[in-house]
């Protein structure tokens, strides 16, 4: 039957952007759908594709629809096309909205949590895809944290000396964007996309939820109790280790926070200011937890680095991944059903 070839034409399109050969079916209209784009702002072009695969001709109908507003975006909020595949007799009675689930836009959906697991299932099997270069990296943090642990003493007794009344000032400014402040900052994100209508803001607020859980609460928060290292106003020393003895020391909580959000922030943003803005808020974080004497130096470094590794993930899985809703549609002309994908 015909339609049990509709799978087929939609990897043919997605996969080679419709150069690749498309089997056959009846009437197939593939159109581009825009989010939020207005219509009477829209630029419409149509391309009609006619090729003969058997005895029976194919016809892929192209409608591109574009909005200059999300040119920066790649079409799509977080740069991800939408194509929406339907018949062409549902077309000939008007367009047909499908509802994707708006996973992107809204946080209390269940397809949006969905995705969250999503980025759960991702963060924790990233090593499996990693190559020779990630390892490199992972190696030469690893190694580079080990090393300033040797140091951790003599950085706490440096900093503890250099302490005064403005810097104590800072590090209690500072400090709360490790922790308090992380809701509001996300909120704000969140609120200011929805009041502007800027996808790219709400996407940082959603990415960062989901980094802030995993980074936070299903790598951070086990660790420290694993490894039971002993905080620096503990007198116990850099190198006392307890696993499972409730000293939470390493990693800096704070820092994982801070970093996770930075790094969400400064992946969804090309701007080499908002970068470093947002980076140098998280190492002042960073800081603040040892000048409070809270921390070693090197539970701040790894702080950093998962807060940074898990942002990284979650942003890149988010804007890669694809999924297929499917939707029946009835009508008075015609019986059949329409494929969603995103990806």
């Amino acid at each position: 039957m015909d339609c049990l070839r509709l799978p087929f034409l939609l990897l043919g399109f997605a996969f080679c952007c419709g150069c690749a050969t498309v089997h056959r079916t009846e009437g197939i209209a593939v159109q581009r759908d825009e989010s939020g784009c207005r219509a009477d702002t829209a630029a419409d072009s149509r391309v009609e594709i006619d090729r003969t695969l058997d005895a029976r001709p194919t016809l892929l109908n192209l409608d591109l629809r574009r909005d200059d507003e999300l040119i920066e975006t790649l079409w799509n909020r977080r740069g991800e096309p939408r194509l929406r595949l339907a018949s062409a007799a549902a077309q000939d009675s008007g367009p047909k909205e499908a509802d994707d689930g708006d996973v992107d836009e809204n946080p209390f959906s269940k397809a949006y949590w969905k995705l969250v697991l999503g980025d759960i299932g991702q963060t924790f099997t990233a090593p499996a895809r990693w190559d020779t270069r990630d390892w490199l990296i992972f190696g030469g943090v690893a190694a580079g944290i080990g090393t300033v642990a040797v140091f951790d003493r003599d950085v706490q007794r440096a900093v503890q000396r250099n302490r005064n009344g403005t810097l104590d000032d800072i590090s209690k400014a500072m400090e709360p964007f490790g922790q308090e402040y992380v809701p509001g900052v996300l909120g704000a994100f969140y609120l200011g996309g929805e009041l502007l209508h800027d996808e790219r803001a709400k996407a940082v607020a959603l990415d960062g939820v989901s980094a802030s859980i995993i980074a936070s609460g299903l790598i951070e928060f086990p660790l420290k109790y694993v490894v039971g290292r002993s905080r620096p106003g503990d007198n116990q020393g850099p190198h006392h280790f307890q696993p499972f003895g409730g000293s939470d020391s390493f990693p800096s909580g704070h820092t994982t926070e801070a970093f996770a959000l930075a790094s969400v922030i400064a992946e969804h943003y090309d701007s080499i200011w908002i970068k470093i803005g947002s980076y140098g808020i998280a190492s002042m974080v960073g800081y603040a937890r040892l000048e409070r004497n809270y921390h070693w130096t090197s539970d701040v470094l790894a702080g950093a680095a998962i807060g940074t590794f898990v942002g990284h993930v979650v942003v890149h899985f988010n804007q890669k991944h694809w999924r297929v809703a499917f939707q029946p549609i009835i009508g008075p002309n015609m019986q059949g059903g329409q494929f969603a994908f995103r990806f």
